[in-house]
């Protein structure tokens, strides 16, 4: 013990008191002692000097160790207590520890006093600590489910969230009711994410549209939410609209509901989204993207068609050019396919790199000469099989679909 250590001793006799000093002093104990010898200074002491430890004479004219070990308890005070008298008796001295003293020692054995001091502060100080740890561990245990708890009802909310997402949102048993030959490949990141594929018939054109909202999990599954809502007024309100002028409209509208026109409005949320328009009677499909292309096959070759590198929504200025409408004539058989960025931006492989957009055009290129329905598959285990134990990057969305 580094620190001096402050002894209160009861003791109405002057050479016992020396006597103690000098075994403490032997024993190189630092310490600072104070002495007295009737309840009132006891008392006093107790409050004013705080000690470490209290010894005490057993018997003084008008107080007693009992008395004053009785007094201890009665503040609360948690302070090791040793009797250090003449002579006591067997059953004396089991009472004395029984009541709470922390040892006793006879005066013709004071060599046993600095060890016992010692003892007796390091066990206190083990309790207090032992105390401690107990308090803190409760604490940590009723956060421990005070979060749990928490937990449990958010996921119970976001579970919710995602069947009003999935009741929503079509899948691929809907695209197959207009192409029996498609498929569609949704895999969240999360329980709900931000990307979305959107479609609907309108006369002889069909819509549709895959999108990536800024962000996943919440915050992108309302803006999906947002989107599809935006898309199917569109469709029904813009029907001579050509693909890219239905995501300038879409531009508009995020900024608008967003209220991003607002100069002190910072949000940049938005999406990119690659939107055709098949015109079954035409044989042919308007495109345009935001960010986001149309991978095309037909029996001559495979083709790529950008997107314009500008999203929807966000601070863009309205000066901008224009989201560009792409004309593809198509023929039975031919192949489209829409994705989100998840599945080429997913980690995996030997070496932990990303897949590439160069990787995903070769798969969707060398996936040609397989059946439409069997390429869904495909894609799955693909991606499986390059993510490998690592975890998922982002939302995963690809679509295909046999024209």
């Amino acid at each position: 013990m580094n620190q001096n250590i402050k002894i209160l001793l009861l003791e109405d006799s002057l050479s016992d008191v020396m006597l103690l000093q000098r075994v403490l002093h032997k024993a190189e104990i630092k310490y600072v002692l104070q002495v007295v010898d009737t309840e009132a200074d006891f008392a006093d002491k107790l409050d004013r000097f705080v000690p470490d430890v209290v010894l005490s004479d057993h018997a003084l004219p008008s107080f007693n160790s009992m008395q004053a070990l009785s007094l201890v308890r009665k503040k609360g005070l948690d302070i090791p207590f040793i009797l250090v008298t003449g002579t006591v008796s067997e059953e004396f001295a089991v009472s004395c520890m029984k009541s709470g003293a922390d040892d006793y020692i006879l005066k013709d054995r004071l060599f046993r006093l600095p060890l016992s001091i010692q003892t007796a502060i390091a066990r206190k100080q083990l309790t207090h600590e032992k105390e401690t740890i107990e308090f803190l561990h409760n604490k940590l245990k009723r956060a421990f489910r005070e979060l749990s708890e928490k937990n449990q009802s958010i996921l119970q909310s976001i579970r919710y969230a995602q069947r009003i997402q999935e009741s929503m949102f079509p899948g691929e048993v809907e695209l197959r009711r207009f192409f029996h030959r498609s498929f569609l490949l949704n895999k969240p990141k999360d329980i709900i994410g931000g990307d979305f594929c959107w479609f609907m018939e309108h006369e002889s054109r069909f819509y549709i549209a895959v999108a990536d909202c800024t962000g996943h999990g919440v915050p992108g599954a309302l803006l999906s939410v947002l989107g599809f809502n935006l898309l199917n007024q569109l469709a029904h309100s813009k029907t001579k609209a050509n693909a890219g002028e239905m995501l300038e409209f879409l531009h508009s509208g995020i900024q608008q509901i967003l209220r991003q026109d607002l100069p002190a409005n910072l949000a940049h949320d938005g999406m990119d989204i690659a939107l055709c328009i098949i015109d079954r009677k035409r044989k042919k499909i308007e495109f345009s993207g935001a960010n986001r292309p149309l991978y095309f096959s037909e029996k001559t070759g495979f083709k790529v068609i950008k997107g314009m590198k500008r999203g929807i929504g966000g601070q863009e200025s309205r000066s901008h050019k224009p989201y560009i409408n792409h004309t593809i004539p198509y023929k039975k058989g031919d192949m489209m396919y829409l994705s989100t960025d998840g599945y080429a931006d997913q980690f995996g492989g030997k070496k932990g790199r990303k897949l590439m957009n160069r990787n995903l055009n070769k798969l969707l290129q060398s996936s040609h000469s397989f059946d439409i329905l069997e390429q869904g598959h495909l894609f799955k285990e693909w991606f499986e099989k390059w993510k490998g134990e690592l975890e998922q990057t982002d939302d995963i969305l690809v679509t295909g679909i046999e024209l």
